[in-house]
């Protein structure tokens, strides 16, 4: 029943819990922080690598309700819904810029209870019962492998145990007709057979208006579930099932168009209706066995998710521009399915071979298919209105038809990995580590403007990534790390491309190239003050080749993924918590990034392409003809010089929490969080038309009562205290019109919540 229940000392969100007795005879401390970041136990502060770990009663007390929440949470992350219905994590610069291809793997892995979560879409499920959450900052080439070039997050949730029934529930009231009900239950049927079951309800009314159509967007209504069988007979083995199903049904993100007069950041103007739909399904059987010197470990998982969008793709309102301003462009729909089977094997050491090396050994195996089916109109008479798309028209250039494709990539990928950690002497040790990736991506692209029959794409990729690193203890509370990692994602095929038979310059090519990390990185993780203060700080140089990016080409219709050749990253971190008083904790999360691309590209910016084409449409110029593709290619530039995308300069976040035991009365406590997301270039072009993404400041408060003797509590939570208009995320798209939208973070919401354990 206790791990229900707050602790009644604060919690520095890095820090994991304190040792703490009776707060009269014994002053709280930070204690040792368990985290599974190298897929064994062990302590945060013995890992050579930055980890943030947020326990279950971090994420409650800071309100991290899904991963958007989690940006300079952890230093150096920033989390943007980008395009309305696609969650992109960057870590230290490196983030996902081809997210609007399907195949092009983001560059932050996400785990599941050890389970690597292939689809996106699942970033967009809501955090249930959770045990904690690691971010893992950097590469990682070994343990993790491909598409972890920025680093990786891994969500554990609570498991079942063989004790007594118990469990948890809390309903949340709040503004915009907020509601979310939580459950859990912890359900032993007997001594080698025990269940854990979660849910959760959410919704709440839209937080901005659409004045165009009457649509309220930024809604939410989505119902999360999980049940977890564990089966246990004896000491050395266990299997534990899970089934995870989350579902959401919405008018959809608003995406405000940048040149939208409409007055207010919470209001727009768009013509065309907008939906969204996830479902969203993960099944996996974990299967351990203890062989004495080392645990042999069998993970499998089934994973489905279907989303279906439409939406108002200019982010305009016809009625409310000038004439020929802007091409009106709808997508109806927009739908994508992906499966994905995972097959990973490792066997982790349970004791020091030759008394000096700790080990870990796997193979990894991912089957991944993506059906895709995008319909896009275009108003190109320019009156608002959009004619059907007829089949014949779409082959032969004809209707007001945009960007149309029908494609199935797969993706298969075999890894065999492993890593040792050798003792050289009582306080230093060596860590080397070794990943072989074989990964082949097909795809069948069918049904685009002028290309009739099937296309089938492929790209092969082989490598070996890895890392190594020299760890030294300073003292018994301090530890100084030096590391070099690898980190490595395979390429992929677009879904359009351009052509040989064109007079313009082709830009994107029909399959994009692997990109690699070479990550340099020294740290130190101390404990200072008997244990009241802990600080850990790391910096790092990055060499980032064929950085995968979303390209636009001369041709119309013809975006895709292309590669930047070279750029560099290097930056600071420091995380900091100190007790101020016995029941006063102070955290500090400040991160300094600084990028460049440092070898000559030659891109388009479809900003400057899409204005010259819909000026030549206007005046009744065919839109596939030369002269299109030549003012097109016009807007070919070098983006050397150029910062990288969605890279703050700055981010900190500072929290205060306190924590008070009343003798009769029971626990009160509160958390008061401020989080700063610097401003940064929203694409690489660096246009200040559209790149420009300014800062933001924000204030949390959330104020627990939890009174003695008695088994309820109540919280009181204010997000976005000053009621910020921060953007979020910028969009713009390189297919259709290239129009760009800015998504907010969300307003002032004021709520209450009253929890029981039972």
């Amino acid at each position: 029943m206790s791990n229900l229940r707050y602790p009644t000392a604060a919690l520095g969100l890095f820090m994991g819990s304190l040792t703490c007795g009776t707060w009269a005879q014994q002053a709280p401390i930070f204690e040792e922080v368990l985290v599974t970041a190298e897929k064994r136990t062990e302590s945060l502060q013995d890992l050579s690598q930055a980890v943030t770990a947020l326990s279950a009663e971090d994420v409650e007390n800071r309100q991290l309700s899904s991963f958007v929440d989690l940006s300079a949470i952890a230093p150096g992350v920033n989390v943007a819904k980008n395009e309305g219905f696609k969650t992109v994590i960057t870590i230290r610069g490196i983030g996902n810029e081809a997210n609007q291809n399907a195949i092009a793997n983001p560059s932050v892995s996400y785990h599941l209870d050890g389970v690597y979560v292939a689809s996106p879409f699942a970033l967009q499920t809501d955090f249930l019962d959770l045990e904690r959450v690691e971010v893992l900052r950097g590469p990682q080439g070994t343990l993790f492998g491909q598409n972890s070039t920025g680093g990786g997050i891994n969500v554990i949730t609570k498991a079942p145990t063989f004790d007594d029934f118990y469990g948890t529930a809390d309903l949340a009231l709040g503004e915009y007709s907020l509601i979310r009900a939580r459950a859990a239950m912890n359900i032993p049927m007997s001594d080698t057979v025990a269940a854990r079951v979660s849910v959760m309800k959410h919704q709440h009314d839209g937080f901005s208006d659409n004045v165009g159509n009457g649509q309220d967007l930024d809604d939410a209504d989505s119902i999360s579930a999980r049940f977890k069988l564990l089966f246990q007979p004896s000491d050395t083995f266990s299997a534990t099932f899970t089934a995870q199903h989350f579902e959401e049904d919405v008018n959809g993100q608003a995406q405000k168009g940048i040149f939208d007069p409409t007055p207010g950041a919470r209001n727009l103007a768009q013509d065309s209706l907008s939906s969204y739909d996830l479902e969203s399904q993960l099944y996996s059987l974990t299967l351990e066995w203890d062989l004495g010197g080392a645990t042999l470990k069998s993970l499998t998982s089934y994973q489905n998710d279907e989303i279906s969008i439409q939406r108002d793709n200019d982010r305009h309102d016809y009625r409310t521009l000038p004439p020929f301003f802007l091409l009106q462009s709808y997508f109806d729909p927009e739908i994508n399915e992906q499966k994905t089977t995972t097959q990973e094997f490792n066997l982790i050491s349970n004791e020091p071979a030759f008394g000096k090396l700790d080990w870990v050994a796997g193979i990894f195996y991912l089957d991944t298919e993506v059906d895709i089916l995008i319909r896009e109109r275009l108003d190109f008479n320019f009156d608002g209105a959009f004619a059907p798309i007829v089949v014949e028209e779409v082959l032969f250039y004809g209707g007001e038809v945009g960007f149309i494709s029908d494609s199935k990539p797969e993706r298969e990928s075999m890894s065999i990995y492993g890593q040792g950690t050798w003792s050289l002497t009582d306080s230093s040790r060596l860590v080397a580590g070794l990943r072989y990736t074989e990964d082949e991506v097909y795809s069948s692209v069918t049904n685009f403007f002028g290309r009739g029959g099937t296309d089938i794409l492929e790209i092969e990729s082989e490598k070996v990534t890895g890392r190594l690193a020299f760890e030294m203890d300073l003292s018994d509370a301090s530890m100084a790390y030096a590391s070099y990692t690898r980190g490595f994602k395979p390429g992929g095929s677009n879904l359009t491309f351009g052509r040989e038979d064109v007079i313009a310059p082709i830009v994107v090519l029909p399959v994009f190239e692997e990109e690699t990390i070479d990550a340099y990185e020294v740290g130190l993780k101390t404990d200072l003050a008997d244990g009241r203060v802990r600080l850990n700080g790391a910096m790092f140089f990055y060499e980032y080749d064929n950085l995968q990016y979303q390209a636009t080409d001369p041709e119309l219709f013809q975006g895709g993924v292309g590669n930047v050749p070279e750029s560099e990253i290097y930056g600071a971190e420091i995380e900091l918590g100190a007790f101020l008083t016995d029941s006063l904790v102070f955290d500090a999360r400040i991160a300094l990034l600084e990028t460049e691309i440092t070898a000559s590209h030659l891109a388009i910016d479809n900003v400057a392409s899409d204005a010259a084409t819909n000026a030549l449409l206007a005046q009744g110029v065919f839109q596939f003809g030369p002269e299109i593709q030549m003012a097109r290619a016009e807007a070919i530039a070098d983006v050397e010089g150029n910062e990288l995308p969605k890279t703050p300069s700055f981010t900190a976040n500072l929290a205060l929490s306190y924590n008070k035991s009343i003798d009769g009365f029971g626990d009160i406590g509160g958390t008061l969080s401020y989080t700063h997301r610097g401003d940064f270039k929203h694409r690489m072009f660096n246009n200040p038309l559209t790149d420009d993404v300014d800062s933001y400041d924000t204030l949390d408060l959330v104020i627990r009562i939890l009174p003695s003797d008695s088994n309820w509590r109540l919280e009181l939570i204010a997000k976005n205290l000053t009621d910020e208009d921060g953007v979020n995320a910028r969009f713009t798209d390189v297919f259709g019109v290239g129009a760009t939208g800015d998504q907010f973070i969300p307003p002032r919401v004021l709520m209450a919540r009253v929890g029981i354990d039972f």
